[in-house]
């Protein structure tokens, strides 16, 4: 996805968002907010990704606090999660054994609104609630899922690049699903922290490796998968897998 003019207020806002959540004083938040500034102004142009940008401004937000600005949250989100888990496992697996198909469904669903588990972006504020809501509210614009589904009666592979902590316990429904429909099962989470994306240690920590063939990691710490810095490994994978499941590609 190439850069769109709304993309650019978005990036700093939540560039300055981010780095509130952890700055010391007011002049170490203005002094990141220049250096922000400074990096996307000599990096933007039309031909560039919001992904490779967001995490040139992520990496510098990071170096300058000497933290992670979103560890203390992605904790609450990885707990609300496991607390709603047992809601969403009942909606998602009361039918299986009837209906193969509603059971991918409902659990697509899931994934899709477990997205809702987002923070710091311009215009949208989450709130526990809104992930019931969205769950029960969710009509998909774009529906190629009975496609999908045909396509993975004849799959042996599936690949699924995680979004954020809180959002992948819901993540691993998904894993379960495709793996009861036969299908091995990899999940890559970030190799380091940016943003509120998952790690491997919110993947451990909500369980989601009991779910999968195996967790891995993309092998660095971008918005998205930057093809370019991607591990080997996950490049390997990506395209020897059947089906490719990429969530919060920036």
């Amino acid at each position: 996805m190439k850069i769109e003019p709304e993309c650019i207020p978005c990036l700093v806002e939540r560039g300055y968002k981010e780095a509130s959540r952890a700055a010391k004083n007011k002049e170490q938040l203005i002094q990141i907010m220049v250096k922000v500034l400074e990096v996307l102004g000599k990096n933007i142009s039309s031909q560039v990704a919001p992904a490779y940008l967001g995490t040139l401004r992520d990496r510098i937000i990071k170096q300058m606090l000497g933290e992670d600005p979103y560890k203390e949250l992605k904790k609450v989100s990885n707990k609300l999660a496991l607390e709603i888990l047992p809601f969403m496992e009942k909606f998602a697996f009361e039918n299986f054994s009837k209906d193969e198909y509603e059971c991918f469904r409902r659990v697509c669903m899931v994934s899709v609104a477990a997205n809702s588990m987002e923070f710091d972006v311009l215009g949208y504020e989450f709130k526990p609630e809104n992930l019931k809501e969205a769950l029960q509210n969710l009509e998909l614009t774009v529906d190629n899922l009975s496609e999908t589904y045909r396509h993975l009666k004849n799959s042996k592979k599936a690949l699924i690049l995680t979004d954020n902590a809180g959002e992948i316990v819901f993540d691993g429904l998904l894993a379960e699903c495709l793996r009861n429909m036969g299908l091995k099962v990899t999940m890559a989470v970030k190799a380091e922290p940016i943003l509120n994306d998952a790690t491997m240690e919110d993947a451990l920590m909500v369980g989601v490796d009991k779910k999968v063939d195996e967790l891995t990691t993309i092998g660095t710490d971008s918005v998205g998968l930057l093809w370019e810095e991607a591990s080997e490994e996950i490049k390997k994978k990506f395209m020897d897998s059947d089906l490719v499941i990429a969530k919060g590609m920036g």
